[in-house]
Order: structure tokens, then sequence, then C-alpha cells
């Protein structure tokens, strides 16, 4: 089963859909700009928006993940330490019975 941040990274922005999205970006600054070198700037603004934006997305995966892969991390060492506890007290309860095994012996 793939983790979720790996299913989403088969999925691609194209470039039709990120000009969509800067295009969206843009539609909310353009009432503020108006000179060509403010539209310039609002431009490579509603670019570092929409990447800003896709990085935070990525982030919540990949901050997703690592917490499932802590909790998974924590479960095993509690596995493992229950399973010591168990061997320990059979080695025990075994050496116990051997010993006195050993002391009927002649």
């Amino acid at each position: 089963m793939m983790p979720e941040f790996q299913k989403e990274k088969h999925i691609s922005v194209t470039k039709h859909t990120f000009e969509m999205l800067v295009n969206n970006v843009m539609e909310e600054y353009r009432p503020y700009l108006k000179t060509d070198a403010e539209l310039l700037l609002g431009t490579n603004l509603a670019h570092m928006v929409v990447k800003v934006n896709a990085l935070i997305v990525e982030y919540e995966e990949l901050r997703k993940g690592y917490m499932d892969l802590c909790k998974a991390n924590d479960e095993q060492k509690s596995l493992l330490l229950e399973l010591a506890t168990q061997q320990k007290k059979q080695n025990t309860f075994y050496t116990k019975k051997i010993r006195n095994i050993e002391r009927r012996l002649p």
C-alpha cells in the first residue's frame, strides 16, 4: 500500500494548469497594478504564490508520512520491549527447571 504523499507524486501539474493558477492569483492583484513593471512583478509574485502553496501542500503530506513513521517506530519499540520481557521470563523459568533437573541427577 502506497503512502498518500507518494500517490500524489504521480499527479503532475501541467503548464496549462500552472498558468491557470497564476492567472487566478493575478485576478486578485490586477486592480492594484498600474504600470507594466508592476504587472511583470505581479506575475512573478503570482508564480511564487503558486509554488509556495504547492510546497506547503507537499510539506504537509511529508509531515503526515513522517508522523506515521514515528508512530510505527514507537509501536515497534514497544513490541520489541514486550518480546524481550517475555523472553527473559521464559529464560528464567527454563533455567530454574534445568537447575532442578541437574540437582536431581547423580
